[in-house]
């Protein structure tokens, strides 16, 4: 009974293999640490202070093992909290160190899509046995191969038959996570389960494209032989193609300078294109207007012709104007620098203003007099000798009004009774009455 005794762990650990990793937020432990916990089916030869690495990495250590009620190891790791927490899809696995039987934990997190691994109870975030696995010991493996065949086969058949008897599912489950490569073919047809419509689809699809490929055979013949004849073709003309093949190291090389050239105005054309983009709809409404513009516009374009033959002949006389206009506002551009600061120093000095507010405005008071008749224009007469028309020079007068040529100033002489009269006379000549008599209405609405 040594013999069965001795195997026992080894068929134990070939039927009931399998690993889980724990990955969570955890509790804490030590400063920067957090607890977290993973189930396994078999968790031999490792033991407190081994190591717990993620992507080889060291991140934790093992803090012990203890069996569960259902007879399950439950590892406890002490991890740096950088790496917590972990996720539902996180898994675990017991690996060797050495050939001399050291463990460690090897772990990975999950991804960041998956919820986190939550504590259940009072417990610690816990990995579940269905994401671990834990590998056959080689030592185990090899210590039974070092009995007889017989023997080997015997302890096998008699500690399998023991060890499956009424637990065929639980045995199952073991086996698919001892073996990860099972566990992916598992996966593997859970996927195509779950797409076997499409499957289902898709073969139906195959079934068609077959039976068309079987209805257009001779056509398919067809493609074959006009393959036949261009392979045929270009095996004549292997010699040509060779020494193509042979330029086409150089050619690529000359042609990579334009390349770069035709990469570098494909990203600066960029921005053009999306600008184009943007604007395409507007350009098409406006390319679908443009027929009922045109042919909106015909009548006009023939009414403009018309105008157009009728025009032309007076434009052509208008020709030496136009030149004469041109010399003209040739010769007046030198002039507008002068113009524009003529224009600003009037405007700066308020010409605009007293010019059409001073002289208008008083102008139009000046004539706003009026009588009971109507408005009367005011005149100043200064009367004088000179002052009555003459054919002849008449002494004491001249046309300077100032100055008379012998120096004397005529504008401080005073008129003396004789020329007094005939200024009178003159006056009640030109206007027609006697001296003396007064403007009756009538005269005055008729303006005498």
């Amino acid at each position: 009974m040594k013999a069965p005794m001795r195997f026992a762990p080894i068929l134990t650990t070939l039927v009931v293999a399998g690993t889980l990793a724990g990955c969570g937020g955890g509790s804490e432990g030590a400063a920067g640490q957090v607890r977290i916990d993973a189930l396994f089916d078999n968790a031999s030869f490792v033991n407190s202070g081994q190591e717990v690495r993620i992507a080889g990495a060291r991140v934790g250590t093992v803090q012990g093992v203890k069996l569960t009620s259902d007879r399950r190891a439950r590892v406890k790791m002490s991890i740096d909290s950088k790496f917590a927490p972990f996720r539902t899809d996180a898994e675990c696995s017991i690996l060797p160190q050495s050939l001399i039987g050291e463990k460690f934990v090897e772990c990975d997190g999950g991804t960041n899509t998956a919820p986190v691994l939550a504590a259940d109870g009072d417990d610690v975030p816990t990995v579940p046995l269905k994401n671990n696995h834990s590998p056959v010991d080689l030592d185990l493996v090899v210590a039974m191969l070092g009995e007889p065949t017989n023997v080997r086969l015997q302890l096998l058949f008699n500690e399998l038959g023991i060890t499956t008897a009424t637990r065929g599912a639980d045995i199952s489950a073991a086996i698919r996570r001892a073996n990860p490569a099972l566990r992916a073919i598992r996966d593997t047809l859970d996927v195509v389960s779950t797409d076997r419509a499409s499957l289902g689809r898709v073969v139906d699809a195959a079934d068609t494209v077959s039976a068309e490929l079987d209805r257009r055979k001779n056509d398919l013949a067809g493609v074959f032989d006009s393959g036949s004849q261009v392979l045929t073709a270009t095996s004549d003309e292997r010699q040509a193609l060779d020494r193509a093949l042979a330029t086409l190291p150089s050619s690529l090389a000359a042609l990579r300078p334009a390349l770069t050239e035709l990469r570098s105005l494909a990203r600066d054309g960029t921005p053009t294109v999306r600008a184009l983009r943007v604007a395409a709809p507007p350009l098409r409404a406006l390319a679908v207007n443009v027929k009922p513009l045109s042919s909106s516009a015909r009548p006009t374009l023939r009414t403009l012709a018309s105008a157009a033959r009728t025009g032309i002949p007076v434009i052509k006389r208008t020709a030496p104007q136009m030149a004469r206009l041109r010399r003209t506002t040739a010769a007046l551009v030198p002039n507008v620098p002068l113009a524009a600061d003529l224009g600003t120093s009037l405007v700066d000095n308020a010409f605009p203003e007293n010019f059409f507010g001073g002289f208008f405005y008083n102008a139009a008071l000046a004539t706003s007099r009026f009588d009971d008749l109507s408005h009367i224009l005011p005149a100043h007469v200064n009367l004088g000798p000179c002052m009555t028309p003459a054919t002849a020079v008449q002494s004491g007068c001249s046309a300077r009004f100032a100055d008379d040529g012998t120096g004397k100033d005529i504008t401080s002489q005073q008129p003396n009774a004789e020329q007094l009269a005939d200024l009178n006379g003159e006056l009640t000549r030109m206007l027609g009455r006697p001296a003396g008599a007064k403007t009756s209405p009538a005269d005055r609405k008729a303006g005498r």
